[in-house]
């Protein structure tokens, strides 16, 4: 059995609030979430869920002070949710093998996340000494509480209609049976398939600006740290709308 946008919705009176890839963007983030509790209270509702697909770190300013945020996020508000990303992946694979993981780990952004926990990056040289170096201070730096959620994020939710996830899944395989490796990375298998699935499913990973919403999958990543945007889609009943932060608004 398989469901499209427009017959999908989430469970009964309840609604659902997903966000894309922040990747370091504080300030971004901050003003989204202001946004979405501004909509809460103007629009009240008795349930909700507020789910980040994941990719909190890398590429932008302020990897930690994301990390922080959402962490305080979770605690304060139980309808939080936070998946796991392929860059948080990718942090924890460093911590444990940084000679095989670190030129891939500092390519993709990691430079920016070592330089928000503290990590003095300016006599990097790519090396593996370098890596096991890094990755041994980075490991040092990073508050235990932040370890912790790293090590708790999700992989998938799925909430009625609805299955959330980072990057995607594969098509031919139950959701039930998706591997993690696929979930965190998969793409153009994914993105290339336009035939429904058992959910619609709801994903970062891939950046498309203005956002993807298509009958089988919405994608909520709209490459803020390149756009400037950082995207929510909202979704109530059959019927889904956008809430944004940037840079200039």
């Amino acid at each position: 059995m398989t469901v499209r946008l427009g017959q999908s919705s989430p469970p009964y009176n309840t609604r659902i609030y997903a966000i894309g890839d922040v990747h370091g963007h504080i300030k971004l983030l901050e003003k989204l979430y202001t946004r979405i509790d501004a909509d809460l209270k103007n629009n009240p509702i008795d349930a909700y869920k507020i789910i980040f697909v994941g990719d909190y770190i890398d590429r932008g300013p302020d990897s930690a002070g994301c990390v922080e945020y959402l962490i305080n996020l979770t605690v304060e508000n139980s309808n939080v949710i936070c998946l796991k990303g392929n860059h948080e992946d990718k942090l924890e694979s460093f911590l444990f093998d940084p000679v095989t993981v670190g030129a891939s780990f500092f390519t993709w952004g990691g430079e920016e996340c070592a330089a928000s926990y503290g990590v003095d990056m300016s006599n990097y040289h790519g090396t593996n000494d370098d890596h096991v170096q890094k990755a041994a201070e980075l490991s040092e730096k990073i508050p235990a509480h932040h370890k912790q959620f790293f090590a708790s994020l999700k992989m998938t939710v799925t909430l009625g209609d609805y299955m959330f996830t980072h990057a995607g899944v594969r098509p031919g395989v139950p959701l039930s049976q998706q591997s993690d490796r696929d979930l965190l990375w998969i793409r153009s298998e994914f993105i290339s398939h336009s035939k429904p699935f058992e959910k619609v499913i709801v994903h970062g990973h891939t950046p498309a600006y203005p956002m993807d919403i298509l009958p089988n999958r919405i994608n909520v990543d709209t490459h803020a740290y390149h756009t400037g945007v950082l995207s929510c889609i909202v979704l109530e009943g059959t019927d889904y709308r956008i809430i944004e932060s940037s840079t200039w608004v």
